[in-house]
């Protein structure tokens, strides 16, 4: 019996140091971040209606520094600015939600600088986390907190310097793992290369095709088809990014939705793959962060063009 108490005691001792060393560890290699929290603007999300947003962050940086790596994600789309540089943008994917690393050593100074990461979510859901590392035993140096600023206007000058007016403090959902997010895995990225060169399209024309839409029926939500007018722009066969520009100003966020096509007769069947892109207030010119291959691009909504950057 002794020997049983014994033999019991251990296993106990053993398993409760193998979970300590387990939790110690595990937090170590999975949660990269530190500190650092989700952050979103103030938005009541079940409204479902789209917004945009500018986080911006002001820090100083060491002369003994091994490198600057920027570790960041905003969950549905994001921009990335550093020091008034557009770096790098991109849409996630539902299935497929990761932990983009930068390495922006050539665009940061010892002294002062600035991040900002311009969001886009159509449905006003998501979350923004980020942190910088520079050097191996100097990690999370900046990390998204609620030392960071929201700017829900576009501003141009917001991405150089703070403006006095019209921002806010985040809202913080807290560090991972958490909701949906869970621990993210870690993907290196390389900075997008700058466009060279602008494509307008050989011509544009009016079209009615279908957006897709909730309704409820009978006390069931379903999707239905619905009519809308858009305008189609023929760029003839090409690769790249979109940008859309519109010529009017609203108080508050907007998204237009954005469908490619490689035929024309593809722009009056009906497709559940349409592309928002969201517009802040103030702003007149947003460049989706993917590429693709297309020949049409078709937007719905009034005074609003696109073109291709390449």
């Amino acid at each position: 019996m002794r020997r049983l108490t014994l033999v019991l005691l251990f296993l106990f001792a053993f398993t409760a140091a193998f979970s300590g060393l387990d939790r110690v560890y595990s937090q170590k290699f999975l949660d990269v971040t530190g500190r650092a929290q989700w952050i979103w603007a103030r938005q009541p999300m079940s409204a479902n209606d789209p917004v945009a947003f500018f986080a911006a962050r002001n820090f100083t940086l060491p002369e003994k520094r091994v490198y600057a790596r920027l570790k960041v994600i905003g969950d549905p789309e994001y921009t990335l600015y550093v020091n008034g540089r557009e770096v790098a943008g991109r849409r996630l994917q539902s299935d497929q939600r990761e932990l983009d690393l930068y390495d922006i050593s050539e665009l940061v100074h010892t002294g002062a600088n600035r991040i900002v990461i311009t969001v886009r979510a159509p449905q006003g859901v998501g979350g923004l986390l980020a942190s910088l590392d520079i050097a191996p035993e100097t990690e999370n140096w900046v990390v998204t907190d609620a030392s960071w600023r929201i700017y829900r206007r576009w501003r141009p000058e917001i991405l150089v310097h703070d403006v006095d007016a019209d921002w806010e403090t985040p809202v913080l959902f807290g560090e991972p793992p958490i909701g949906r997010w869970n621990y993210l895995p870690l993907a290196r990225r390389a900075p997008d290369v700058p466009p060279s060169k602008t494509l307008a399209p050989h011509q544009a024309f009016p079209v009615i095709g279908y957006i897709p839409a909730i309704r409820t029926r009978a006390g069931i939500a379903i999707a239905v088809p619905e009519r809308g007018r858009a305008t189609a722009f023929d760029f003839g066969f090409t690769r790249g990014r979109v940008r859309l520009v519109v010529d009017s100003d609203r108080y508050a966020s907007r998204a237009f939705n954005v469908r490619y096509a490689n035929i024309r007769p593809e722009l009056g069947l009906i497709d559940w793959s349409f592309r928002p892109v969201v517009f802040a207030p103030g702003e007149h010119v947003v460049t989706t962060p993917d590429v693709h291959n297309f020949r049409y691009v078709m937007v719905f909504g009034k005074n609003v063009r696109a073109e291709v950057v390449q």
